[in-house]
């Protein structure tokens, strides 16, 4: 068989026309050769030799549902790598238009951390205030409740919502104090990438 295989190939490169030569394997796993490819492999892997006798092009059959599901996650992973590289690349110019020196970036750190400082006390003195009615409202409910009294409903009312109001403050202060930390966590990220890019030492800042 492999004779016969060798002769086909010598016969077709030894022809004066240059036609392209394909190589194919059919269902037996037999190698063969020939200007043209059968139908029914047509939808097989092959490949492409030039005259003398050496592949010039692959061509891969249809992928295998396996195959195809690798192939797209690859794909995606690399749009994603590129997404990422590209959006690393518009930060990094976006530091170097934005401060001069890595100072900046700590006055910068300092101002968004006052603001957030200063709507922290605002919810605290709210806090206070909220805390000072909801005492109030809880020792007029456990008046009623030691004369054997019903809460009066408008009393239960007060009561609920400004509960309701305190755990809200409570909610908003949580967090507004972890804002906090990731302001300091995002800026000292922005300055360590800064230095890196301006050739600087965290000693040298």
């Amino acid at each position: 068989m492999r004779k016969l295989i060798f002769m086909a190939v010598a016969l077709l490169l030894a022809s004066p026309v240059q036609a392209k030569i394909y190589k194919w394997v059919d269902d037996k796993g037999v190698t063969h050769f020939g200007d043209s490819i059968p139908p029914q492999y047509a939808d097989r892997p092959r490949s492409e030799l030039n005259d003398d006798g050496q592949v010039v092009k692959k061509i891969s059959g249809p992928l295998t549902p396996e195959q195809l599901k690798a192939k797209q996650d690859e794909e995606a992973k690399q749009k994603q790598a590129q997404q990422a590289a590209a959006e690393q690349k518009r930060h990094d110019q976006a530091l170097l238009n934005g401060y001069s020196n890595a100072q900046e970036i700590d006055l910068a750190r300092d101002r968004n951390l006052q603001q957030v400082d200063l709507a922290i006390g605002s919810i605290q003195t709210r806090m206070k205030s909220v805390q000072m009615r909801l005492d109030d409202y809880n020792k007029q409910a456990g008046r009623f409740t030691q004369a054997h009294k019903p809460v009066p409903a408008d009393l239960q009312t007060d009561l609920k919502d400004t509960q309701t109001e305190m755990q809200n403050l409570q909610v908003m202060l949580k967090q507004k104090t972890k804002d906090k930390e990731d302001i300091r966590a995002r800026y000292a990220k922005d300055k360590q990438r800064y230095l890196e890019l301006t050739g600087q030492s965290a000693a040298s800042k």
